[in-house]
C-alpha cells in the first residue's frame, strides 16, 4: 500500500513553467482516475458512505421546501394565518411568503461564499445551521401570516446556505468517476425530504386537518440528526491544499483512503498542489484574481455553464408543479391535493435513482438538455388541459399525468445542475462560483414566487393555462443549453481547466484527449 511521507512544500513555492519550455510537466491526473465507474463502486466504499451521510441534510432542505408549498392548504394553517371564513388562503400571501423564502435562499447563498472560501467547508456548515435552527424556532411558534414572513426569510437562509456549500463539498471530497452519482445523493435526500412533508401533511389531513404544528416539530429531530453528521465529517482535502496546508489533507485522505489497497496518497496530494499552482497561475496571467474574478474572462464563461442548468429549472416552470403543487391542484380543483403532491414525490424518487445511476456512465449533458426539453412539452400539455374543463375526471387524470412527467424529467436535470455548479469553476472559485449561480438561479425563483400565484388565481385567473407561459420560456432556456452546456463527467479539475482554456467547443468536451491525460500517461510509462 504506497503511503508516503506527506510533501509539506507549498503550493506558492512551486514554479509552473510555461506548458511550452517546461521540460517535464506536472502531474494533474492520478491513475486512481483511470478506473472505471464500477470498479471504483466498490474501491471507495468508505467515502461513498461519507458522501451518502454528509448529503442526508438534503433532506431538511425539502422538507422546508415542501412544507412551504403544501401547508398552505392545510385548514389549521389557513385558520390560524388567515381572516376567518377564509378556505384558500389569498394568492398575496402565498406570493409574499414563497418570494421571501427564495429571497432569503440569495442572500444566503451569496454572503456564506465568503465564509466557505476563507474559513473553510466546515466552518459554513456550522452556521448554516444557526439559521435552519433559527427557522424551525420561528415556524413552532408563528401565530400570524407575518410571523411566517420572517420564519420564511431565515428557512430561506438556512437552506440556500445549504444548497450552495453540501454539493460541492461533496464533489471535493468524492472519486472523480463518482462525483455525478455522489452529488446527486444530495437531490436524492432532498426528494426523500420532500416525500416526508408530503406523507407528514397527509397523514395530519386525514387525522386533524386542523394540525399543522405537529409537521413542523418534527423538523427539530431532522436538523438534529444533521448537526451531528457536520461535527462528524472532515474538512474538504481541497481546501485544505489550496490553503497550503497539505499534511492536514494527506491524514483526512489516508482516513477514507488508506485502506484501499494500492491508493497513492502522495500522488493525490501532488496532483492537487499542481492543479491549484497552475490555477493561480493562470489567475495571474489572466488578471483574474479578487472578488470579481468569477465574472471576467473565461472564468465568466463558466459562472454561466455553471448557472444555466438551475436557471432553465425556473423557465421551465419549476414552481408550478413543485413549489406550488398543492396550491396548484387545489386551484384546478383535486379533491385531494395532498395525495397528488405524494405522488409527485415518488416520481421523485424514481427520477433520482435513475439519474444518480446514470450519471457518469451517459454524462451530465444528455441527461439535462433532453430532459429538460421533456418539461417543456409537458407544460406545453398542461396549458393545452387548461383549454377545457380539467375537473372532469378524465382532463384530471391527464392534469397529473403531465404533472409527473414534468416533475420527472426535471427533477434529474436539476440535480444535475448541481454537478455543473460544483465541477465546471476553478478551485480558488469554486465556492463563489457555486454561491453566485445558484444565487442566479434564485433571482428569477423570487420573481417566479411571487408571480406563479397570481398567475394561477391572481388577476391575470389563467389557472392551468399557466403552463403556455412557462412552455414558451422554458423552450428558450433549452436552445440556450443545447449551445453552451459541455460534457464534464469523469473528468479532473486539471482537465477541465485545460478544456476552458483552450477554448474547446462546449459540444466537443467528450472524447478530447487533454495534456493532461497525455502527461499523466507519460507519467505513469515513466514511472
Amino acid at each position: 500500500m504506497a503511503q508516503n511521507k506527506p510533501n509539506t512544500e507549498n503550493i506558492e513555492s512551486i514554479e509552473m513553467d510555461p506548458p511550452d519550455t517546461q521540460l517535464k510537466a506536472p502531474i494533474m491526473r492520478t491513475k486512481e482516475d483511470d478506473l472505471g465507474v464500477w470498479q471504483s463502486v466498490k474501491r471507495y466504499k468508505w467515502v461513498s458512505v461519507l458522501a451518502m451521510v454528509a448529503a442526508f441534510s438534503a433532506s431538511l432542505d425539502g422538507y422546508q421546501i415542501n412544507l412551504n408549498g403544501g401547508i398552505v392548504a392545510n385548514k389549521g394553517f389557513i385558520r390560524q394565518m388567515a381572516a376567518p371564513g377564509t378556505t384558500i388562503i389569498n394568492s398575496n400571501y402565498v406570493s409574499a411568503w414563497g418570494g421571501i423564502q427564495s429571497a432569503g435562499q440569495t442572500i444566503g447563498q451569496i454572503l456564506l461564499q465568503f465564509a466557505t472560501e476563507r474559513l473553510g467547508r466546515k466552518v459554513a456548515f456550522y452556521i448554516l445551521s444557526i439559521f435552519l435552527v433559527a427557522s424551525i424556532f420561528a415556524e413552532s411558534f408563528a401565530t400570524a401570516w407575518d410571523h411566517w414572513l420572517v420564519a420564511k426569510l431565515l428557512s430561506g437562509m438556512g437552506v440556500g446556505m445549504l444548497q450552495a456549500t453540501l454539493p460541492f463539498y461533496i464533489s471535493e471530497i468524492a472519486p472523480t468517476q463518482l462525483r455525478g452519482f455522489l452529488i446527486n445523493a444530495y437531490t436524492f435526500w432532498f426528494v426523500l425530504g420532500q416525500l416526508f412533508a408530503s406523507l407528514a401533511l397527509n397523514r395530519l389531513n386525514a387525522q386533524d386537518p386542523y394540525d399543522f404544528r405537529t409537521a413542523i416539530y418534527t423538523q427539530w429531530a431532522m436538523v438534529g440528526i444533521s448537526i451531528v453528521i457536520i461535527i462528524m465529517i472532515p474538512e474538504s482535502p481541497w481546501w485544505l491544499v489550496s490553503k497550503d496546508r497539505q499534511p492536514q489533507a494527506a491524514k483526512i485522505l489516508h482516513t477514507f483512503y488508506g485502506h484501499v489497497e494500492g491508493y497513492d496518497i502522495q500522488q493525490t496530494i501532488d496532483a492537487m498542489t499542481a492543479t491549484v499552482a497552475e490555477e493561480r497561475r493562470l489567475a495571474r496571467e489572466n488578471s483574474q484574481q479578487g472578488i470579481w474574478a468569477i465574472f471576467r474572462g473565461r472564468n465568466g464563461v463558466r459562472f454561466l455553464i455553471a448557472a444555466w442548468p438551475k436557471i432553465t429549472q425556473q423557465f421551465v416552470g419549476l414552481s408550478v408543479f413543485n413549489t406550488y403543487a398543492t396550491y396548484f391542484f387545489q386551484y384546478a380543483g383535486s379533491n385531494n391535493p395532498f395525495l397528488v403532491t405524494l405522488i409527485l414525490s415518488c416520481t421523485q424518487i424514481i427520477s433520482m435513482i435513475f439519474t444518480s445511476s446514470m450519471t457518469d456512465k451517459l454524462g451530465r449533458r444528455p441527461l439535462t438538455v433532453y430532459p429538460y426539453a421533456v418539461t417543456v412539452v409537458s407544460v406545453l400539455c398542461l396549458g393545452i388541459i387548461g383549454c377545457f374543463d380539467y375537473t372532469e375526471k378524465a382532463t384530471s387524470s391527464l392534469l397529473i399525468f403531465f404533472a409527473c412527467l414534468a416533475t420527472f424529467s426535471t427533477t434529474g436535470a436539476s440535480a444535475i445542475g448541481y454537478a455543473y455548479a460544483a465541477e465546471v469553476p476553478r478551485q480558488a472559485q469554486r465556492a463563489q462560483t457555486a454561491g453566485w449561480s445558484l444565487a442566479s438561479s434564485n433571482f428569477l425563483s423570487i420573481m417566479f414566487s411571487f408571480c406563479t400565484p397570481l398567475m394561477i388565481n391572481g388577476n391575470a385567473q389563467w389557472g392551468v393555462k399557466t403552463g403556455f407561459f412557462f412552455a414558451a420560456t422554458g423552450s428558450i432556456a433549452v436552445v440556450v443549453a443545447w449551445f453552451i452546456l459541455p460534457e464534464v463527467a469523469l473528468r479532473t479539475p486539471a482537465e477541465i481547466d485545460e478544456l476552458f482554456e483552450k477554448r474547446v467547443n462546449f459540444r466537443k468536451f467528450k472524447g478530447y484527449v487533454t495534456d493532461v491525460e497525455i502527461n499523466a500517461r507519460a507519467g505513469y510509462v515513466d514511472s
